[in-house]
């Protein structure tokens, strides 16, 4: 992952967790339970230690989520020529959409513009050919649910060899 990209996944992160935070503070007070005003909730958050501390937890979970919230897995057995069907089935399982193939890669996307919305438009799914298998690459829940699926595919099809 190169620079850039490291910078722009944590700027997104931010992102999201200030809207998060924004969102519960409305909550807050469309519900009744808000201790202050919304002028003074901003002075608190930029004014205290409490609050200056509450952005550098915000800060420090940003510039490492990068680090946590992307990687690589591998699925051993499957062949992404051979299986090309079965990959696209689990991927569009997880409502994503196959938008570039090349010889030996895959790139998929979010299905809706709603979801792509929420991964901050960092919704790529890349799956490669390596070896006896496939890597599959991007966010952590996407990817750990792509290897999910792909190893059933896998576990059925050597169970349906067996019989």
């Amino acid at each position: 992952m190169g620079v850039k990209q490291y910078i722009r996944r944590s700027v997104g992160y931010f992102i999201k967790l200030a809207v998060l935070l924004a969102l519960l503070y409305l909550l807050m007070c469309f519900t009744g339970t808000a201790r202050v005003s919304g002028q003074a909730f901003v002075d608190e958050l930029f004014g205290t230690p409490r609050g200056v501390m509450l952005i550098a937890a915000l800060v420090v979970l940003a510039v490492f989520y990068p680090r946590f919230g992307y990687v690589s897995r591998r699925v051993e057995g499957m062949d992404i020529e051979a299986d090309r069907d079965a990959v696209i089935a689990a991927m569009h399982s997880a409502n994503y959409i196959l938008t570039v193939e090349k010889e030996k890669s895959m790139l998929f996307r979010a299905g809706s513009g709603l979801r792509r919305l929420w991964l901050v438009f960092d919704d790529k799914v890349v799956i490669r050919a390596s070896g006896s298998g496939v890597t599959v690459e991007g966010p952590r829940k996407e990817v750990v649910h792509a290897q999910f699926r792909m190893n059933t595919y896998v576990q059925y099809r050597k169970n349906e060899g067996n019989n």
